[in-house]
């Protein structure tokens, strides 16, 4: 006899974990979702994950059955995100506090430090430095979403513009393609190579 039959289709996916365990939702539910059902308050948090053996960022929507594989911060695609996430962080609560400044991220430093330089004629006391601290913590705790969004390259250069990267406007000049890809946090718009977390909730460790 057959093993195969008409049905009708499904408006639900599965997501299979490397441990066998299955969980199913309907289509188009985010990644996330399952990651959390699966390993509810895990601890080093999860960055991304392996879809089908491609990395995808958590916000990513699974519309069939996938083998997922979740990446957390102990991995080494997993802290590239949550340190490009922390820089985000660190470049918004900056606008917020001191709209002139402008941050450059420079290179990496020893034990997991970023080099940033402040262009213009801002010169931070230690009273600011801490207070940057004090206001990333403070998105931190209000959970903030990092948005991922594609819009067209001539709007992507008017938003650098408007808030003064010049050197940003000039790189997508040599953008190929119409579109580009921008992340936002609290109305902020920036460009990175790379994923980045959903959310800034678990970004809690920095200095």
């Amino acid at each position: 006899m057959s093993q195969v039959w008409e049905t009708e289709p499904r408006a639900t996916a599965q997501v299979r974990f490397a441990d066998d365990r299955t969980f199913e939702g309907p289509a188009g539910t985010p990644l996330s979702a399952f990651i959390e059902a699966a390993y509810p308050q895990a601890e080093p948090p999860f960055a991304a994950a392996l879809v089908n053996g491609e990395l995808r960022e958590l916000t990513y929507e699974i519309t069939t059955d996938v083998s997922v594989t979740p990446l957390n911060t102990n991995t080494n695609d997993g802290m590239r995100i949550y340190h490009r996430s922390v820089m985000f962080l660190f470049i918004v609560a900056v606008h917020e506090l001191f709209p002139q400044a402008r941050v450059k991220i420079d290179h990496s430093v020893t034990l997991g430090g970023v080099f940033c330089q402040i262009a213009g004629d801002t010169l931070f006391t230690q009273a600011d430095v801490d207070a940057i601290e004090q206001r990333m913590r403070e998105i931190v705790e209000a959970g903030e979403p990092i948005r991922k969004v594609r819009i067209p390259v001539e709007e992507a250069k008017r938003i650098f513009a408007e808030q003064g990267y010049d050197d940003k406007v000039r790189l997508l000049r040599f953008r190929d393609g119409a579109e580009v890809t921008l992340y936002q946090l609290r109305g902020v718009s920036d460009y990175f190579y790379g994923a980045m977390m959903p959310n800034t909730e678990a970004l809690r460790w920095f200095q």
